[in-house]
């Protein structure tokens, strides 16, 4: 029941945030947001998923750094494929993308399932701190901006009002976890493969310059596939170009609340933008193209991965 639970709800939730979107615009606007997403420029939108993909084909080859800092080689074709393939299995499956990706990665290569799930956890925690990042720099480049969109939202407010509490949830859960990892020997063991993978990133040594730049590109990469969906429809002139990047990071926030951030991303987007001015459905325009240029690339390299793949290994 928890496993179905925990399919079903991302699920649910996206097609909640798509009923919402159905609320908050009527049929003349709908019919106006399918009209500027059909007459896009195809140039713009090519260009937008060929960044997206050139960033997750860069994730997989900075993924063979830290499999080399641990003594593995591993093959370049099934590092990329497996990108693509994690991000496919999270549209179907939420969060279930890091388990497909890590046994892709461990039983094509023979490395210990561990050692690759440790790899991955090392990688996100480079990501989001990456994307934090990027969030201060947008607060401090754009501080009366973000203050003026962001801070009347109720979970928000939430969240600082109560910040001692979930710190301490927090906490105990470490704590609970670390009593676990050292009282049961298997999950001590296996855990204990997980950490020699997380700690791969502290062995890149000389490699460490060329991981820093791979996830400078893929980054870069992220951001100018959502720049460049401006210029696809001319209605979209209308946002002013210091709100995408702003913008960008709302989007990337929002990406986990459902699958691959069916439903949300777009609404998230529109609801920032309507902030500055900028109306539903131009808003709903600039989240949905850019959603569906990187979910098309997703699901078309990912279904080429699950069935190429294994031929060619045969």
């Amino acid at each position: 029941m928890k496993k179905r639970l925990k399919i079903l709800i991302p699920i649910i939730v996206g097609l909640f945030f798509i009923y919402l979107t159905f609320e908050f615009t009527n049929p003349d606007e709908r019919s106006l947001i399918y009209n500027y997403i059909g007459s896009a420029k195809i140039e713009f939108v090519l260009a937008a998923m060929l960044l997206g993909a050139s960033a997750d084909v860069i994730r997989g080859l900075r993924w063979q750094l830290l499999s080399r800092s641990l003594g593995y080689r591993s093959n370049k074709l099934i590092s990329i494929a497996s990108v693509f393939m994690c991000y496919t299995s999270n549209m179907a499956i939420a969060r279930s993308g890091e388990f497909v990706r890590a046994s892709v990665l461990s039983s094509y290569n023979n490395i210990p399932l561990g050692k690759t799930l440790g790899t991955i956890a090392a990688e996100r925690v480079v990501d989001v701190c990456i994307s934090l990042l990027i969030l201060i720099s947008v607060s401090i480049l754009q501080y009366d901006l973000i203050i003026e969109s962001l801070f009347d939202d109720e979970v928000l407010l939430y969240i600082n009002e109560n910040i001692g509490f979930i710190g301490l949830v927090i906490l105990l859960f470490i704590i609970v976890l670390i009593i676990l990892i050292k009282k049961i020997n298997k999950i001590r063991r296996f855990f204990n493969t997980i950490l020699e993978g997380l700690l791969s990133v502290t062995k890149l040594k000389s490699k460490m310059i060329l991981f820093v730049i791979s996830s400078f590109l893929i980054w870069t990469c992220y951001i100018l596939a959502f720049s460049v969906i401006k210029f696809s429809v001319p209605e979209l002139n209308a946002i002013d170009s210091s709100l995408i990047f702003p913008a960008f990071v709302v989007g990337v926030f929002s990406i986990s609340l459902s699958n691959h951030g069916l439903g949300v991303y777009p609404l998230a987007i529109s609801l920032f933008l309507v902030n500055f001015g900028i109306n539903t459905e131009l808003g709903l325009t600039y989240g949905w193209l850019a959603w569906s240029c990187q979910a098309i690339i997703t699901l078309i390299f990912g279904a080429l991965s699950f069935f190429v793949l294994p031929l060619l290994t045969k």
